[in-house]
């Protein structure tokens, strides 16, 4: 029986950048509540920021196959690791983390396990063998898992039909905090001046990490289209990735490299929205982009691929434009309309400042609160 006065709590994810990037505000929440917060993930550039919140980091080379035969390596490692922990509860994120960790939390005897599901990889027109392969794994994974949180609804309806240990929960994202601005005619002005931006120039802003699923070719290709007609267009493009070579080099070789800038990895997005006129994200997959919902929070016009996650963030000619997967025509039709149209824009961003309420950072805190009080009731009721 775990000591529930233990005050012990571990977060899970195949590398430790999507715990900084996404989770600190939750991990410092925990850490509040007087809880000692752990990470496992792969060594990245994100792991010495835990360290410098107080999180405790255990080094797990996550595989990107879960059914790649080392893993057993790791789910042994992970299950001597949380047994002399003794951890309250285990949040998991990201698939692969989620798969072999959980595997390990249910032989380790976890008390109470959480999953997040950013986006799970079978969705509403994903190809059959997604279905076939991960439909089952996650449906068995759940018996498992004491909370599973969605972030989207259709996430959300499907996971209805899961058999988890206490409940599902849609909490809708990961938050985004409301931000204070200041002199944001100098930011702009400042920001302009570093990537020699002037003011005939129409800025498109894409933050995605560079790889096939976040489908930069639909906004490369385009671009191609688009500069013939405006030539003053440009596309910053802020993340890094395995793909990022290969983009590179399709850019030079299409000559767009004046009109498209690889920012590689940036921690000063809110700047980079604030000069922009239109975010955009065009991947074939989501769970809830953050990307989108800063946008909504600095009332920028978005525009996305009509996928599960960014069509609940945006509504169609009211906060931007959703346009299909690999619609080349439409989407550089849609990018022309707001070209041409100022006062589209204008109206399409001030109808994103009034969606945000609900995403902010605080409130969505406060659900997730919900879960992990849930979850230390459970414990401490075990205990006696």
């Amino acid at each position: 029986m775990r000591n529930g006065n233990n005050k012990k709590v571990a977060f899970v994810a195949t590398v430790y950048r999507h715990l900084e990037v996404f989770h600190l505000p939750y991990i410092k929440s925990l850490q509040k509540m007087g809880f000692e917060v752990h990470a496992y993930g792969s060594v990245d550039n994100g792991k010495e920021s835990l360290i410098d919140n107080g999180v405790i980091c255990h080094d797990i080379a996550f595989k990107r196959n879960p059914f790649k035969i080392s893993n057993l390596t790791i789910i042994k490692k992970m299950i001597k690791s949380f047994t002399e922990e003794s951890f309250c509860f285990v949040h998991f994120h990201t698939p692969v983390a989620s798969i072999v960790g959980r595997i390990a939390a249910k032989i380790a005897k976890v008390p109470y396990v959480i999953y997040t599901a950013h986006g799970f990889h079978f969705f509403k027109g994903a190809p059959i063998h997604y279905w076939l392969m991960y439909y089952p794994i996650e449906r068995l994974m759940a018996r498992w898992t004491d909370c599973l949180i969605t972030i989207n609804e259709e996430d959300y309806k499907v996971a209805q039909n899961f058999k988890v240990r206490d409940y599902v929960e849609y909490i809708p994202g990961v938050g985004v905090e409301k931000l204070d601005i200041g002199n944001s005619e100098e930011i702009i002005k400042g920001k302009k001046k570093e990537f020699g931006i002037t003011e005939k120039n129409f800025v498109i802003l894409c933050v995605a990490e560079l790889n096939k699923n976040k489908n930069h070719m639909q906004l490369i290709d385009s671009m191609e289209k688009l500069v013939v007609d405006f030539p003053h267009i440009k596309c910053l493009i802020a993340g890094e990735g395995e793909d990022k070579e290969k983009l590179v080099n399709i850019t030079n070789q299409k000559r767009l490299e004046n009109n498209i800038l690889f920012l590689g990895y940036r921690r000063d997005i809110t700047e980079l929205m604030l000069m922009c006129d239109v975010v955009t994200l065009l991947s074939k997959r989501e769970g809830l982009p953050k990307a989108l919902l800063e946008a909504l929070t600095l009332s920028k016009p978005i525009v996305a691929t009509n996928v599960r996650g960014s069509k609940d963030l945006v509504e169609n000619e009211v906060n931007g434009y959703l346009v299909e997967v690999d619609d080349m025509d439409g989407t550089v039709k849609t990018f022309k309309r707001l070209v041409e149209s100022e006062q589209d824009l204008d109206e399409l961003g001030k109808n994103s400042g009034s969606k945000s309420d609900i995403y902010q950072l605080q409130e969505v805190i406060k659900e997730v609160q919900k879960v992990y009080g849930r979850a230390n009731d459970n414990i401490m009721s075990m205990s006696k």
